[in-house]
């Protein structure tokens, strides 16, 4: 496989693979089959928190792509050099067109997942950008938002009311506003996309 690794930003930070994956033609249901104990067997190791196997979506977008979580950067490490890993990822490799492009996702990064006519961008931002970004959602709508529901919690015990908060920010931050932000700021993000 075709690896590309991000600055890990500590031992404590949650860490994912990302790869995209390119089944042979005609191959396909014996590379899923693979791929699926590859997984399996991922999730025997210390510290593996899931996967998410997506299947191509349209003609343009004819390769899969995988997401494997661990708790930690260590942690994924020991299952991305462990014998078990280099001996199932043999089993794809006759059923693959090409090798697979694998990157190493930590913090923000698994934010910063670009799909623009059905092709996922291959690299994250710059920190920098990054850390504008992610401000800029916390500042202009988590902290909005906390103070939109602190009335409505007001007769919640303060854990169960922090809870209820950070629940709904997180969801609103995951699956609204950074996907929202990074559609909107995606030429200033992604420049080399744009221009390619």
């Amino acid at each position: 496989m075709t690896t590309t690794t991000n600055e890990q930003n500590g031992q404590t930070a949650h860490s994912t693979i990302f790869a995209t994956a390119f089944p042979a033609p005609g191959k396909e249901r014996e590379w899923e089959q693979a791929i699926g104990d590859l997984m399996r067997t991922s999730s025997t190791f210390p510290g593996y928190l899931g996967s998410i196997f997506l299947r191509p979506m349209s003609s343009k977008q004819p390769y899969y792509r995988v997401y494997t979580k661990f708790d930690s950067v260590e942690n994924l490490q020991r299952w991305y050099d462990s014998e078990e890993r280099l001996e199932r990822v043999s089993r794809l490799e006759p059923f693959e067109q090409q090798p697979a492009e694998v990157q190493h996702l930590t913090g923000f990064e698994t934010w910063f997942t670009l799909a623009e006519d059905g092709v996922v961008s291959s690299a994250p931002p710059p920190k920098s950008k990054m850390y504008f970004v992610v401000w800029l959602a916390v500042f202009g709508t988590v902290l909005p938002l906390i103070a939109l529901l602190r009335p409505l919690t007001a007769s919640l015990p303060n854990l169960a009311a922090s809870a209820v908060m950070s629940a709904i920010s997180v969801a609103m931050m995951t699956w609204i506003v950074m996907p929202t932000l990074t559609w909107l700021f995606k030429s200033w993000l992604y420049p080399t996309s744009r221009s390619s």
